[in-house]
């Protein structure tokens, strides 16, 4: 007889982490937390090292009423490690590593960036470690973002499963997403910001799908909705039911977060450790979002 399916409970451990730098007060029992008591460029060397030191524990940390110009943004996010290469945009002028996502009121679409589960650029051969996102402007109701917890996933898996997949390596690739954009969105794809970036998009590359964090030695799941398209080895008959089950069973909502945004809102997120979508649910409303990526090296 078939098991009725029971929602993960029991072992998470969202407890706040301490600092003697800012305040912290957990958003969700699975992850994600809120910064508190300090504004970003204030913090010195030690800070931003705590400020990090969070970010591994809750996955996603945020801060309200920042209100970081772009300069700001830039040398904050300087602080956190190299930038990574941007896989769509150029940045914006004068400020080339902090790009625009911006949705305008009048822009109807079925397919929105960043509207499925998704973890960042992870069809480059060294994805980015961390993605940080502020809001300049944001619709008075819906545009709100929602993580989930891949390590915590991995955990409530079966020894057996866990011992299954540690070996395998999931291809990433942005070819079924870049073709679905253009088929579904008014002007065709967001573009790569060069041909290079294009081709190694369509590509894509192999990566563990069980990675280990390098801050902390910590085993998630590295999958994703929208970029992971087959299993090294697998043909796409025998790929695709475990790809699916594990999308679905990562994104249980036991596992997530969601933030409302706010203008000044600035939020952070572990790559490794987490995938996110935004829904497409504020037509008629503009949206106006920055963000940086800081680089990370090959997943193992």
């Amino acid at each position: 007889m078939w098991q009725v399916r029971i929602a993960p409970c029991g072992d998470f451990d969202n407890h706040a982490f301490q600092s003697e730098y800012f305040g912290c007060e957990p958003l969700g029992a699975a992850m994600g937390a809120e910064i508190t008591g300090v504004r970003l460029p204030d913090l010195d060397g030690e800070g931003i090292e705590s400020l990090k030191q969070a970010l591994w524990k809750h996955k996603m940390v945020f801060l309200r009423d920042q209100h970081l110009s772009h300069t700001e943004h830039e040398e904050f996010s300087r602080r956190l490690g190299p930038f990574a290469v941007d896989a769509y945009t150029q940045g914006v002028e004068g400020h080339r590593d902090v790009h625009p996502i911006i949705k305008e009121a009048d822009e109807v679409t079925r397919s929105l960036f960043g509207g499925s589960w998704h973890t960042d650029s992870p069809f480059l051969p060294e994805p980015p470690s961390i993605t940080t996102l502020r809001q300049l402007e944001g619709p008075p109701y819906g545009g709100d973002t929602t993580w989930t917890n891949t390590a915590l996933a991995f955990n409530h898996l079966s020894e057996t499963y866990r011992d299954m997949l540690r070996p395998l390596r999931v291809h990433m690739s942005a070819a079924n997403n870049y073709a679905t954009q253009n088929k579904l969105r008014k002007g065709g794809a967001i573009s790569f910001g060069d041909p290079a970036k294009h081709e190694q998009g369509q590509k894509g590359t192999y990566h563990p799908l069980v990675r280990t964090h390098p801050a902390t030695g910590e085993e998630a799941l590295y999958i994703c909705e929208t970029y992971s398209t087959g299993i090294e080895g697998m043909t796409t008959h025998e790929a695709k039911p475990i790809l699916d089950y594990l999308v679905q069973h990562a994104t249980q909502h036991a596992f997530t977060c969601r933030l409302r945004w706010e203008p000044g809102t600035v939020c952070m997120w572990d790559n490794a450790a987490t995938m996110h979508l935004g829904p497409n649910d504020y037509d008629g409303f503009r949206r106006e979002m920055y963000r940086t990526t800081i680089a990370g090296g090959v997943p193992a």
